[in-house]
């Protein structure tokens, strides 16, 4: 089979157990470990004993090979993004630099353990069939592949062309483009008649399948102010939904989801920006708040759990708070909204 083959076999056993508990989890990345990586029974260190001071944890999984520990992996119900920190602290005890978490997403992380503060460096790949980061993941981390360097170069030039992408996606802009048709006009008409001419025009820039046009000023008005009526789902429904090709669980974690994808597809938002893009209207009918910054979120709105308590945090180190109140009509909302960001929202059940 080749690497991308045996990541899409991944790929299905992350979706077959979605809602699984950990130790089924646990269960099939063992199996995944030799049968797409080749790697032998004895190789797979499962739920080793890690004395951490006066305690001792067990970490998921610990891959070696004769002589030494090679990485770290950490395992947790695929509709959670956490164990981050449990992660580091099995790299600093144990010595090792690669670490694995699969959680919401599969995260590599070249870790520094001699460092006094976690440092490290991070790759994100989502769950997605054909992923070409997925198949080049299974084939650094097959066992006849297995080179360190060549993992932390991965994680390298990975994250510069993703850097690269947004900073790209960043700069093109309604203005960029009008002073881009400025020039190009008014090198063969006066520059007076350019203007009033371009006045006359409305100039967007958008994505693929989307209307939003790429100028954080214009997000708001480009987003229609009125809801569509709710989809035929009853309204104690479990349905489970994906966020561009990936599985994200419920309506709560898949607004989240979604807030956090536009954050990481634009690099250096601010708050009032991302408010813009995420107006409160996308939160009706119902609960009627969107997004807030997390100081502004009332001891009331904690206790009756009306914000998710993990915040997205921004570049300028801002905490946002995202709603958790999400029914079938403002979810239906959210997800009409939401496709005018290039952000496809889709229901898997």
């Amino acid at each position: 089979m080749s690497y991308e083959a045996y990541w899409n076999e991944i790929v299905s056993e992350y979706n077959d157990n979605l809602n699984c508990k950990e130790e089924i989890v646990q269960k099939t990345w063992e199996v995944l470990f030799k049968l797409c990586f080749g790697y032998l029974k004895s190789d797979i260190d499962s739920q080793r004993s890690v004395k951490m001071g006066v305690m001792t944890k067990r970490a998921d999984i610990v891959i070696k090979n004769d002589t030494e520990d090679l990485f770290v992996v950490e395992l947790k119900r695929h509709t959670l993004h956490d164990g981050q920190a449990q992660l580091f602290s099995y790299l600093n005890q144990l010595k090792i630099d690669l670490g694995i978490l699969v959680c919401d997403n599969l995260y590599i992380y070249d870790y520094d353990f001699t460092a006094k503060e976690d440092s490290y460096s991070v790759l994100e790949i989502p769950f997605t069939q054909n992923n070409p980061n997925g198949s080049r993941f299974v084939e650094f981390f097959s066992k006849d592949n297995f080179d360190k360097q060549k993992i932390k170069d991965f994680i390298k030039e990975s994250n510069q062309k993703k850097n690269s992408e947004s900073e790209i996606k960043n700069e093109l802009s309604i203005n960029l483009i009008t002073e881009l048709l400025k020039n190009h006009f008014s090198e063969k008409y006066p520059a007076a008649d350019v203007e009033n001419i371009l006045a006359e025009y409305n100039i967007s820039i958008n994505l693929k399948s989307s209307t939003v046009t790429s100028s954080f000023d214009s997000v708001a008005s480009d987003v229609s102010q009125t809801y569509i009526p709710a989809p035929a789902f009853g309204a104690k429904d479990s349905t489970q939904f994906m966020v561009n090709g990936t599985p994200t669980g419920g309506k709560g974690p898949t607004v989240y989801r979604a807030v956090q994808f536009y954050v990481e597809s634009h690099t250096g938002i601010s708050f009032n920006e991302l408010q813009a893009a995420f107006p409160d209207y996308m939160a009706k009918p119902g609960f009627g708040k969107m997004i807030r910054r997390w100081e502004e979120v009332t001891p009331q709105q904690w206790s009756g759990s009306r914000f998710n308590k993990h915040p997205i945090i921004l570049s300028d180190g801002s905490k946002v708070a995202v709603s958790t109140q999400w029914k079938p009509d403002n979810m239906h909302n959210f997800i009409e909204n939401v496709a005018r960001l290039g952000i496809e929202i889709k229901a898997i059940n």
